[in-house]
């Protein structure tokens, strides 16, 4: 996810804000994270969420990846003053995470709108996943920000997306207002594996 260094102070502001998009703690807590599992926050962006999930999973390992150098420098240094050892910074491609190892979660929140060709950047996902593994997607339904409005799906194409992908949905949450929050696993997980 690329954000402009010359975007406007009011957006700026925006961007490191957590309830943009979602509440923390109650995203958090809806994930039903333990310590020891792994995480990849896809488009981490100032990584808001990625150092709140990093707390709850400590000392599992959370993978901050994004395709901006800017910002993951800017999480390397925000985990530094904070002193949050489980984080490491990943560079991604923008068709492709990257991501070094297979984790129990994939979370995307306000990220997949940016990513041209959506559809086919979610059918790398399964190979990131561990067995029992799971990706979470909160992205807007309604009320987009301007200048947001040529990058719209809705929940449905997003159900597609999911299925071409080799996912089905396992749970839909409500948590945020004006956005969706669905939480996927492979289609050929029996379900008691299931790491919810």
């Amino acid at each position: 996810m690329v954000v402009p260094c010359s975007l406007p102070r009011v957006f700026k502001l925006l961007w490191f804000r957590a309830d943009r998009v979602a509440p923390r703690g109650r995203v958090d807590a809806a994930l039903r994270l333990e310590r020891g599992y792994s995480v990849a926050d896809i488009g981490a962006g100032s990584g808001l969420f990625s150092r709140a999930l990093a707390r709850t999973i400590d000392p599992g390992l959370l993978y901050a990846v994004d395709i901006d150098p800017e910002l993951l420098k800017h999480i390397d240094g925000t985990c530094k003053a904070e002193r949050i050892p489980n984080i490491r910074t990943v560079p991604a491609a923008p068709e492709d995470p990257k991501i070094p190892d297979k984790v129990d979660l994939i979370f995307l929140c306000d990220t997949l709108h940016h990513i041209a060709g959506p559809d086919k950047y979610l059918t790398k996902l399964p190979a990131y996943l561990k067995p029992g593994g799971r990706v979470a997607v909160i992205d807007f339904r309604e009320n987009w920000p301007p200048g947001h409005e040529a990058m719209k799906f809705t929940a449905e194409q997003l159900q597609s997306w999911m299925a071409a992908a080799g996912f089905k949905k396992v749970e839909d949450l409500s948590i945020p207002k004006n956005a969706f929050f669905h939480i996927y696993a492979p289609k050929n997980s029996s379900g008691s594996e299931f790491r919810l």
